[in-house]
């Protein structure tokens, strides 16, 4: 992780060399979630987004005409919320909330059309992340016939390339990847706005059977310190 970290700040120091390339810093709010969304045989699931956050360094470089490339280099908070409920023989009930950092890499294709005194913005492109740190939350009860039984725990979340035996610990595979799609507006002076939707292509549980995938919404702000002509 710390050579993706340096070669990716290395590049991004390098981009303002070139008179085509304007630098800046961004920020936003994540509604994340996880897809697909799971099924049981027996119960029911219901599914919450997650408030979360992202913020970082941007470029912005001019390929050709209208069209831009823009990495990015983020702090990026994902992850879900989820309840079960199941009535039977006996009555449960479960909710987890998950929280995962990544330290994220995004390189998106921009196209921008003057509009006003700024430019209407819409691209999309991959990213790439690893994981860094989060939590789990797992909180519930079961009913029995002799009385109730509930539990309230928090684990730690690693990010490791195999699943661990550590039952006070959740194991998450450490790499995410997928696609970012954005549109917004850019102001003349250098702020502006987006609006995204990125879709995880990668399964960060270790289950075959249960697969979970990255996704959330998102809106952001940011500056441009250097602004293109």
């Amino acid at each position: 992780m710390k050579k993706i970290l340096l070669l990716a700040l290395l590049a991004i120091s390098m981009l303002p060399v070139y008179s085509q390339t304007s630098v800046g810093v961004i920020g936003g709010y994540n509604l994340a979630s996880l897809h697909p969304k799971q099924k049981q045989m027996y119960g029911s699931w219901d599914y919450d987004f997650k408030q979360g956050w992202r913020a970082g360094l941007i470029a912005d470089h001019r390929l050709w005409k209208k069209f831009h490339l823009q990495p990015q280099l983020l702090l990026n908070s994902k992850g879900y919320k989820s309840r079960y409920y199941y009535n039977g023989p006996f009555a449960f009930s479960s909710e987890r909330i998950l929280r995962m950092l990544y330290l994220e890499l995004q390189a998106n294709l921009l196209f921008k059309e003057p509009l006003g005194s700024g430019k209407l913005l819409i691209g999309a492109g991959p990213y790439l992340s690893r994981g860094i740190g989060g939590k789990l939350r797992a909180r519930g009860f079961q009913v029995y016939s002799d009385g109730t039984t509930s539990y309230d725990q928090k684990f730690p979340i690693k990010f490791r390339k195999e699943s661990g035996n550590d039952a006070t610990v959740s194991y998450q595979k450490p790499y995410d990847a997928g696609l970012n799609f954005q549109t917004g507006y850019e102001c003349k002076n250098g702020l502006f706005f987006n609006a995204v939707y990125s879709l995880g292509l990668t399964n960060y549980n270790y289950s075959k059977e249960l697969k979970s995938k990255n996704t959330y919404f998102g809106l952001g702000v940011g500056y441009f310190l250097k602004k293109l002509s």
